[in-house]
């Protein structure tokens, strides 16, 4: 008898698929958007509070950089499933056979319980059809500011490009690495498929104002990291704005996170007395739980923009010092 040959088969089959694996690389994008709690979006709620961050945090930051009071006003609403299903562009229709979404009471019915049970079919149904679809909502964010605005050439990489900032330097600043903005994009992709909307008017003096407003309409190729442009054109400014205004739509929990929400407007306008904040909730299936709350301006004096410093001696490595040597202007006399 001859040796059976399946275990050299065998070998030689697992080298020829161990050798015919290609190596492949991951964008910025595609490694945040698989290890999205590194950015703080590790479950709905925590999504949603983070994004209110950014988005807040971006216009402070867009009203100190030419010394005016910062005006923010963020709007958040829960969306209703007919709004979410507009938004997506699918066609929403009225139920025909109304039987079918009956949802079951639990108890012994009576039988004059049976025309109290008919009349409230419909409102049962509904409960039941809610509650079938779990505690997943829908929000949509919109932060408005009177900021810088940015140029309108800048605004696809600034939202559509991770790990592409204008804060990167040896100096106090709320965010750096450029993750905010992109981080919601990315969890909005992910979560709804919905793109995200810019309006802004550029200037350097908060006296003046462009003459035009930037709208732009985004979504983030994930594998190679650049925007995909749906819209991006300039729209006459009329009422001589100047500032910011992002739209975002995702997925959230507002139940459990309104509290920290709450509690971080309140901190922030503590510390932050000069600028002047508006949270408005619209509750769009229940309007009895939207509320708006208003917190005034304290004071009219703004802190001193920080200064970008040099790097400490003990900070500084090789790949430091070979940096900041073929970045200098200098040559050597």
């Amino acid at each position: 008898k001859q040796p059976s040959s399946k275990g050299n088969s065998r070998s030689k089959s697992k080298s020829k698929t161990y050798e015919e694996q290609k190596l492949k690389f991951k964008s910025p994008a595609e490694f945040f958007a698989e290890n999205q709690n590194i950015a703080g979006f590790d479950n709905p709620g925590k999504a949603l509070y983070t994004t209110v961050r950014e988005l807040v945090e971006n216009s402070l930051d867009a009203a100190e950089s030419i010394r005016t009071l910062p005006e923010v006003h963020l709007k958040i609403t829960e969306l209703s499933n007919k709004s979410f299903s507009q938004a997506q562009g699918l066609s929403v229709q009225d139920r025909v056979d109304k039987a079918l979404y009956r949802g079951k009471k639990k108890g012994k019915k009576t039988k004059g319980d049976k025309n109290s049970d008919d009349e409230s079919d419909d409102e049962h149904g509904e409960e039941a059809n809610s509650k079938s679809q779990g505690s997943q909502k829908y929000f949509k964010l919109v932060c408005k500011d009177n900021g810088c605005g940015m140029k309108h050439e800048r605004i696809p990489d600034m939202f559509g490009r991770v790990l592409a900032g204008s804060k990167y330097g040896v100096k106090q600043a709320r965010g750096k690495f450029g993750l905010g903005a992109k981080m919601a994009l990315i969890w909005s992709k992910k979560s709804t498929g919905l793109p995200i909307e810019i309006k802004s008017s550029h200037t350097n003096n908060p006296d003046e104002s462009s003459d035009f407003i930037t709208h732009c309409i985004l979504d983030i190729d994930i594998h190679k990291n650049e925007p995909n442009i749906r819209v991006h054109e300039k729209v006459p400014n009329d009422e001589a704005w100047h500032g910011s205004e992002v739209a975002v739509t995702i997925s959230g929990n507002w139940k459990t996170y309104k509290s920290r929400v709450l509690n971080y407007m309140e901190l922030l306008a503590v510390i932050t007395p000069y600028a002047h904040f508006t949270l408005e909730f619209i509750c769009e299936d229940n309007p009895k739980k939207s509320f708006t709350m208003d917190y005034r301006r304290r004071s009219e004096q703004m802190c001193k923009l920080a200064k970008e410093v040099k790097h400490h001696p003990k900070s500084v490595d090789n790949l430091i010092v070979r940096q900041l040597l073929n970045m200098t202007k200098k040559e050597n006399s």
